[in-house]
């Protein structure tokens, strides 16, 4: 008995975890809300580097680099791509000089991304 309401708890979590994910549009929404949520940290740890935030961040960034489709997405495709590859350029010279400027600079290109795609995401299920 208590196996089987172990159990269904750990699906029940595993289904709240999931939530938002199941869609390529919930999938570049986590991976922006993850760069947000890890320069909060590094800010918050500053000046000491938590290497597991600053981690994430790059490997959110390269993710999202790595799945643009430069043929089909034309020059939105290379502008995000550069975008990205700024970001990754800004969290690594932080991590060089610890200017709270360049993280505070990637999160607010970060959070304007997430905010328009939220915006996307309103609008195509209206």
């Amino acid at each position: 008995m208590v196996k089987n309401q172990a159990f269904h708890s750990y699906k029940q979590t595993e289904q709240s975890y999931v939530n938002g994910i199941e869609t390529p549009h919930g999938r570049i929404k986590l991976l922006y809300e993850t760069i947000v949520d890890n320069i909060d940290k590094l800010l918050e740890n500053h000046p000491k580097t938590d290497f597991i935030s600053l981690g994430k961040c790059l490997n959110a960034l390269n993710i999202l680099s790595s799945s643009l489709d430069m043929k089909a997405g034309k020059d939105l495709a290379e502008n995000l791509s550069e975008l990205y590859a700024y970001c990754s350029k800004q969290i690594k010279e932080y991590l060089e000089i610890k200017s709270e400027k360049k993280l505070l600079e990637v999160k607010g290109i970060i959070s304007g991304l997430l905010e328009a795609w939220d915006q996307i995401d309103s609008n195509t299920s209206v």
